[in-house]
């Protein structure tokens, strides 16, 4: 570093100064004499390789990485942390090299500011897949060294409250992926004090007018409340001193952003948030939480189910209090949080924590939580179909509270809110979920879809002969659920795929006098280099796809003299056979309900793969008007399987108890009813839309027989869909 001269311009500039003595005031008091030596050489390394850059607040460049070091003291980091911080910009923004950072600090310090550089450098298609790639690298980064991530949330703060320098569009751009990915990622570090702020600045630049109407309102509520809840504040304090017990009681104001979430998902108005105020006690010893408990209850009626306790069960942030609401003067209610010093601390610093617990001696329980969490998330990332399904599926999840629920041995399961009794059977093992039959739950036999609270005892019975069904995905809210049957329905969906893609080409091959025993190895492997596909899987899931014609790809499957044998239109030896074991793969459009019996005609659809529809279905017509080579002659095995959707429509005298009656008519033929639907026409009869679940048109028939004898019964007849949808 001696052959490096420092330009006293640079480092004589007000802003600057004003930066480092801010971050000399916040690390004085925890670095020794040699960091503290090793921080200034930094922040005289960075002013040198910045020295010509400029912000766009018009300060120079190396105000920035300084007052980032000085929120990461703030969190008292150690001091390669720091260093790190005070030079994150310098590889991917100056001459700076990694080598020169390895031999004028260490390799820990270098590793860390490539890894923060390493998260910036990847350009995107979409802002949407843009934070969806972010919070992967994010996710990767923080596995390797949580100290990345730590000091990408300190840049990303300090950016935060500089982005007016910013255009208009700039600014709610980098807002609305501050609110989606990094203040959840801070949140679930238990970095409070960053998400907040964070938050804060990020609500102002996306909703400026919401967010003046919301500090107006607690503003306003504040100077309303103000004496009630300082007179509320000194009663604690001096029934706790009277117990003999020294504590320290704030109060507390939930922020605007907060406010404005709770008030939107809950549809309150900000007056009946009972959270909006309240009063935090701190004191020195966890047996003291209880015992201040005790004496808040006495003073103030709790109220019934506002107490939670996070110090038998933690948050997953590793944050732990005692939170209770209870009716003050007036009537007010608001929630008092109880917690001990080091609890205090750790709710604000999270895994930052780490580094006084590894001063003395400890373990941080907020980092074991944070690697806990991220091994959850590596795993579901691996199962995830891509970087975009991966984040979209754990975006409820972040920044969602928890319901803690029990499994009949007493083990404790975490689960986000809402989640039903299915989320707790995956959240037990993804066997578990995917076999799922059958819950109970506090002993009562209920539904899969049945939403949790803390508290319940889930006892889930399983079925080997149980598949994953689509239907599935509406009744989960966790990620790790979702993830799961996705991962499961791919899996069973290309195995269907493949099946029947086997049997258009065997049919397709057929037509032409050839079979699939017979083609070539090396005629496969040039048809699949000329449609660049890597297996004969793949190849065969094409076709059920729709993505290629079995009749085309057939032929090119030929020996040479046999294709130039072949001329005139291709028409099928046979009809592709559907029994309704195909699966997922084939798909009965609600525009003409197809039910076996009917006469039916396939297409291939290249969004959908194989669709069937009735003969004189019109969008048929439209579509062999268009492509009349995607058309696939089909026809009904003469044994099918499973149940078919269809919509009966009922004309009915209106009459009081019809509905139910036919409702009964359709239970008595042991056919499932999806759903009903009624309107009243203006010719004084009622037009009754049944969807049910049938075996065939046979039954559906007989069905429409039964609901014909019916006395106040007019008409009743087969839906035809005026859309395809």
């Amino acid at each position: 570093m001696s052959d490096l001269s420092f330009t006293s311009q640079t480092m004589s500039h007000k802003a600057v100064q004003a930066a480092f003595k801010l971050l000399k005031e916040r690390t004085n008091a925890y670095l020794n004499t040699q960091e503290k030596a090793q921080l200034r050489k930094a922040v005289h390394f960075g002013a040198f390789f910045h020295e010509k850059q400029i912000r766009k607040s018009g300060e120079p460049y190396i105000t920035h990485p300084i007052t980032v070091a000085a929120i990461l003291a703030t969190l008292k980091v150690d001091v390669d942390t720091l260093i790190a911080g005070v030079l994150h910009d310098t590889i991917e923004d100056t001459d700076a090299t990694y080598q020169q950072l390895t031999k004028e600090f260490n390799a820990d310090v270098a590793y860390l500011v490539e890894g923060v550089t390493k998260l910036d450098k990847v350009k995107f298609r979409n802002i949407k897949e843009a934070q969806a790639e972010t919070f992967v690298k994010m996710l990767f980064a923080m596995a390797e060294d949580i100290r990345v991530i730590i000091i990408k949330l300190s840049d990303r703060l300090h950016n935060m409250r500089t982005i007016s320098a910013m255009s208009v569009s700039g600014q709610r751009r980098i807002s609305q992926e501050t609110v989606d990915v990094y203040a959840p990622i801070a949140e679930r570090l238990g970095l409070k004090t960053i998400q907040k702020e964070m938050e804060r600045h990020a609500f102002k630049a996306l909703h400026p007018n919401q967010c003046e109407e919301v500090e107006t309102t607690i503003a306003k509520i504040a100077g309303n409340r103000k004496k009630a809840i300082d007179k509320i504040r000194k009663t604690i304090e001096k029934s706790l001193l009277e117990s003999g017990m020294a504590a320290k009681v704030v109060a507390r104001q939930k922020s605007a952003y907060s406010t404005y979430k709770k008030a939107q998902l809950k549809k309150l108005e900000i007056e009946d948030i009972h959270d909006l105020f309240g009063v935090r006690i701190i004191v020195k010893e966890l047996p003291q939480c209880y015992l201040a408990l005790g004496i808040i209850h006495n003073i103030f009626p709790p109220n019934e189910n506002g107490f939670k306790d996070y110090i038998a069960v933690p948050k997953q942030n590793g944050y732990q209090s005692l939170h209770t609401v209870v009716t003050g003067p007036y009537a007010l209610k608001l929630e008092v949080q109880i917690r001990t010093e080091e609890m205090d601390h750790l709710s604000e610093a999270g895994v930052a924590a780490h580094w006084i617990y590894k001063q003395k001696g400890k373990t941080s329980p907020s980092l074991n939580k944070a690697r806990n969490w991220l091994n959850s998330l590596l795993k579901l990332q691996k199962d995830s179909v891509s970087s975009l399904d991966f984040y979209e599926n754990l975006k409820n999840d972040l920044g969602t509270d928890e319901i803690y629920v029990f499994t009949p041995k007493g083990d404790l399961v975490q689960l986000p809110k809402k989640s039903t009794a299915l989320d707790f059977a995956f959240g037990i093992h993804t066997s578990v979920g995917s076999h799922a039959e059958s819950v109970q739950v506090n002993g009562e036999i209920k539904s899969l879809s049945q939403e949790l609270k803390t508290g319940d005892t889930v006892k889930i019975t399983t079925s080997d002969d149980l598949k994953v069904h689509a239907d599935w995905l509406r009744h989960v809210q966790s990620s790790k659920a979702r993830t799961a049957i996705r991962k499961e329905l791919k899996q069973i969906e290309d195995s269907d795929a493949m099946i029947l893609g086997h049997r258009m080409l065997d049919r397709a091959l057929d037509t032409y006098g050839h079979s699939f025993e017979l083609v070539d190895t090396k005629a496969i492997q040039r048809t699949l280099k000329h449609y660049q596909l890597s297996s004969l899987d793949d190849l065969l899931k094409a076709f059920a796809y729709g993505e290629l014609l079995p009749s085309i790809v057939a032929k090119k499957m030929l020996p040479l003299m046999k294709q130039r044998r072949i001329s005139g239109e291709y028409i099928p030896k046979e009809a592709l056979t559907i029994d309704g074991t195909e699966g997922s793969i084939v798909h009965y459009p609600n525009c003409c309900q197809p039910l076996p019996g009917d006469k039916i005609m396939g297409h291939l659809s290249q969004s959908k793969g194989v669709v069937i529809h009735r003969n004189n279905c019109t969008n048929l017509r439209e579509i062999s008007k268009n492509n009349p080579e995607r058309l696939l002659m089909s026809s009904w095995a003469v044994k099918t399987k499973g149940m078919f959707h269809s919509t009966l429509v009922v004309d009915v005298i209106n009459k009081t108890g019809v509905l139910a009656s036919l409702a009964a008519v359709i239970a008595e033929q042991g056919v499932n009813i999806v759903s009903i639907d009624q309107s009243d026409k203006d010719s004084g009869f009622t037009e009754l839309v049944f969807e049910v679940n049938v075996e065939n048109k046979a039954h559906a028939e007989d069905l429409m027989m039964k609901l014909q004898s019916h006395r106040e019964v007019l008409n009743v007849r087969r839906k035809y869909h005026e859309k395809y949808h």
